[in-house]
Formats: structure tokens, sequence, C-alpha cells
């Protein structure tokens, strides 16, 4: 009977310990704060710079938002290697500006599926100025969800096609900062490698639906590159690509603050197509780059503001009185180079002005 007594006995201190542990637990749980994206990190003062780095980009410039989070592969990779307008930290934490919370920021990863962050109903933090988005999974595709690469390579003049390479890299999606631009990165992962035969074609699978940027070079041949963009369901297939062997191009150059142009600082340079020039070795840039396509020679400019004009075919002595007052309207952007013409080059982002001849071969 004693014994019958304290087994219940027992079991009801047990009940009412059990009761009391649930309710301190329960306790702690509801009173413990969700952690952020920054309490999460093991890496708080990286992810801080980071932070810090946006928030002066956003003073700077007087508009938009800092966005915190953290991406999460759910399958194999370095998620170093995600394409994004941030870079993306170990263990895929970021923080960068956006400009605004209505456009999207792209995720991109080869293999994966594309990613999208929605930021419409997403709201800043009052009292850290941030946009906490969270934990971001990017999910692997499946063989059957990867698409095919197909193509066929040429060379002018029939050199060994066999030389020829193709490389695919992953391209940002879309990009919402301030500047319209995206963060420099430290890690890069190795481009897709598309082995070219014998008979110039060139076929691959594993692609993910999203767009990659496609280089095709051959020893001494014109280097293309150029944007192409996979679609689910849907071999990619780009026909022939035609790579061109380079034309040789010949400048005679004048260079100055301002017009006039001294004939005593004439020089002169040979260079091949695809070359991106520069009149002065006082510059990160160029002054212009020397296109080619489809055996035609373009002038094009990466650093704006920078006008272009025809003056003609004279000798380049005739033109260093040129009032530009006087110039017609400037060339269109990426102008055909007329053999043995003379142009004038106000480079503006440069602060100067070049005088040039041009002779193609």
């Amino acid at each position: 009977m004693i014994s019958r007594k304290s087994n219940k006995m027992k079991k009801i201190v047990f009940a009412a310990i059990s009761a009391i542990v649930l309710v301190i637990v329960a306790v702690i749980i509801i009173s413990r704060p969700n952690e952020g994206t920054i309490e999460q990190c093991t890496n708080r003062e990286e992810l801080e710079a980071k932070i810090a780095k946006a928030r002066k980009t956003i003073q700077n410039r007087n508009i938009g938002h800092v966005i915190v989070g953290r991406v999460v592969l759910d399958g194999e990779g370095d998620v170093r290697y995600v394409h994004a307008q941030m870079e993306i930290l170990s263990e895929g934490y970021f923080a960068g500006p956006v400009k605004d919370l209505e456009r999207p920021v792209g995720f991109r990863k080869h293999q994966y599926a594309p990613y999208d962050l929605q930021l419409k109903d997403m709201s800043k933090n009052d009292k850290t100025d941030l946009v906490d988005v969270g934990t971001i999974h990017m999910k692997p595709l499946s063989a059957d969800e990867l698409v095919d690469f197909k193509t066929q390579v040429k060379l002018e003049e029939g050199g060994d096609v066999s030389q020829a390479k193709i490389e695919l890299s992953v391209r940002n999606g879309p990009v919402n900062t301030p500047s319209n631009g995206t963060e420099p990165r430290r890690y890069w992962p190795d481009p897709i490698k598309i082995p070219v035969q014998e008979d110039g074609l060139a076929q691959a699978d594993g692609f993910s639906p999203i767009e990659y940027w496609c280089s095709v070079t051959a020893p001494g041949y014109l280097k293309k590159s150029f944007a192409i963009e996979f679609k689910s369901g849907e071999t990619l297939d780009l026909e022939i690509i035609s790579l061109e062997k380079p034309k040789q191009i010949e400048l005679d150059y004048i260079v100055s603050k301002e017009p006039p142009f001294s004939q005593d600082n004439l020089k002169s340079v040979r260079i091949p197509a695809g070359t991106r020039w520069k009149a002065v070795d006082d510059i990160y840039g160029w002054d212009l780059e020397f296109k080619q396509e489809k055996g035609a020679v373009l002038m094009a400019y990466s650093y704006a503001p920078c006008y272009l004009w025809d003056l003609g075919d004279e000798d380049i002595d005739q033109y260093i009185n040129t009032d530009t007052s006087t110039l017609n309207q400037k060339l269109r952007r990426s102008p055909q180079a007329i053999n043995e013409h003379v142009y004038l080059l106000h480079q503006a982002h440069w602060k100067r002005w070049v005088l040039f001849k041009i002779s193609i071969e």
C-alpha cells in the first residue's frame, strides 16, 4: 500500500516538474528576441565593414537603402562564387546599397535556378537603418532542368579550328544599385570551357536558364565576346561563329590639351585591330578601341564624354589649326574608320584632344 502511494506521489512530482520545465522553456523562447543577419554572422567585422561601405555610398549619392542578408546553396559549390551586385562573403553573408525597394536584386550561379530577391514588401529597421532580407536559398537544377549549347566555329582563311576555345561565364541578374554598377569581387569561378572539334562543332550540356558571357578565341584571330541567354527546355544554337584575322592599323597622331596642334608633337604607332589604344600612357583606361566586324574597323569609346569628327582625307598637317567652333555634327558612336582619313578626337573624360590619321591594311 505504501509502495503504491509512493509511486503515485513520484508521478505527481514528475508531472509537476515537467510542467514547470516546459513553462520555463516556453518563457525563454518567447522572451528571446529573433536574431538578425548581423547577429548570426560568425565574421561580423567583415560584414560590418561592407555595411559601412554601403552606407557611405548611400550618403554620397543621397539616395538608396542598405540591405543585408545571407545566401545559402542547397547543393554543392562555393557560395562566394554566386554572382550578384555585391560581393558574397564566406558562409554567404552580404551587404550592399540598393537604389530603391521596388526593383529586384539578382543572384545567379551555374547549374542553379536563378533567384531574384523581391524588395517590395520589405522595410527598413528604424534602429539599425538596414533592410534585413534574411536568408536566401538557391536551388540546384536537375539534369532535366539544365539546357544544352551548340555552335559551329569557322576561321577566316581556313585556320586550324580545333585550336579555337569557347568559354562561358555566368552574368549578373537584375542590378539595383544607386550607380547601376556592381561591386568588385575577390572570388571568381573559372569559366566553363567548351571544346571545339576538328570540324568546328562545339557542344555542351548542363547550363542554367540564365544569361552567360560567351568568349570565342583562336591563336592569330580576333576575339569575339557577347552575351547569350539560355531558355528552359531549349537548346541554345548559336549557329556559325566566324573569327577574323586582325587588320593592321597605322596611326599618325598629335595630342594637345586643346587645339591648335603642333606638328613637332607628331607621333606614329602601328597596332592590330582589336586594340584599346592610349594616345598617352597616363591613364588607366583608353582613348579609343579599334574593333573589327566583318572586315570593317570601328572606332569605339568607353569613357564619356567623348566626341569624334571626320575632317577629311588630306595630310594631317592640313588640320592642325582646325577651328573647332566650325565643326559639323560629331560622328555617331562606334563609326566605321575610313582608310587614309584624318579624325579629331575630343576625349573630354581624359581632358585632351587628339588629331590622328588612320591607315588600314
